[in-house]
């Protein structure tokens, strides 16, 4: 014991001794920022921990007698399916516990690592990842179409020639027909019964060409101008135009 003793004690002379020389030889570095780059770009705050709680079952199915489950990835709104067969993931189908009924089966996956899960269905959270996906469809839809009408070279971001455009903006500008004066309607049904009956008076003298020529210049002015102020209006003066300039 006292050979022991004497040996540490001359261990923490030297460690004294050695510190007693150089009095920063002990002192940590300086720490900077990028100590800490894995940190911010691989937070462990930001990413899901456990990957089960990602992940919904959506089907269970018997391809040649052997299961399949399909999961959702609510996350990124992926469907996977999941067999005996390693997925690219590595996910493997252990097995399919509980009952064919999908809202009480349970999916045991094996994922690298060795760990296991266990997944199940769930009706809200597949309603609202379903609807997210449906947005996210209608979006990138909506910007192909405008990316289709930017690069058009004969027609606005509405998709309208640019001659067409400027014939609507001439036609917005005539007078409207003597015969047309919802104005004297005492209510507002009653203006638009007299507006009603005086486009349907004046498309009953026109011809099948005529009539299809107005409803297809009607759809490229609500195209054109979406928010304009008197609907009715403008719809008369392009079936007057239509009327007096286009052959029967």
């Amino acid at each position: 014991m006292a050979r022991l003793l004497h040996h540490a004690f001359g261990i923490l002379f030297f460690a004294a001794g050695a510190n007693a020389e150089d009095p920063s030889s002990n002192l940590p570095s300086t720490v900077d920022a990028h100590h800490f780059s894995a940190l911010m770009d691989h937070s462990p705050f930001t990413r899901i921990v456990v990957i089960s709680d990602s992940l919904i079952l959506t089907g269970i199915a018997k391809v040649g007698g052997k299961p399949i489950a399909t999961l959702m990835d609510t996350e990124v709104v992926e469907t996977i399916a999941v067999s005996e067969i390693p997925t690219i993931q590595g996910w493997k189908l252990v097995e399919i516990s509980g009952t064919e009924d999908i809202e009480t089966a349970v999916a045991v996956i094996a994922i690298p690592g060795g760990d296991v899960i266990r997944i199940r269905y769930n009706k809200e959270r597949m309603k609202t990842a379903s609807q997210r996906r449906k947005f996210a469809a209608q979006a990138k839809a909506q910007r192909a179409a405008a990316q289709a009408r930017a690069q058009s070279g004969n027609a606005g971001n509405h998709g309208v020639p640019q001659e067409r455009v400027t014939m609507l903006k001439k036609i917005d500008q005539r007078e409207l027909p003597e015969g047309y004066n919802p104005g004297r309607g005492k209510s507002r049904e009653e203006s638009h019964t007299l507006h009603q009956s005086y486009v349907d008076r004046r498309l009953g003298g026109m011809s099948d060409r005529q009539k299809g020529m107005v409803g297809q210049m009607w759809k490229q002015k609500t195209a054109v101008e979406p928010n304009m102020p008197n609907r009715g209006a403008s719809f008369v003066r392009i079936m007057e135009h239509v009327a007096e300039n286009e052959k029967r």
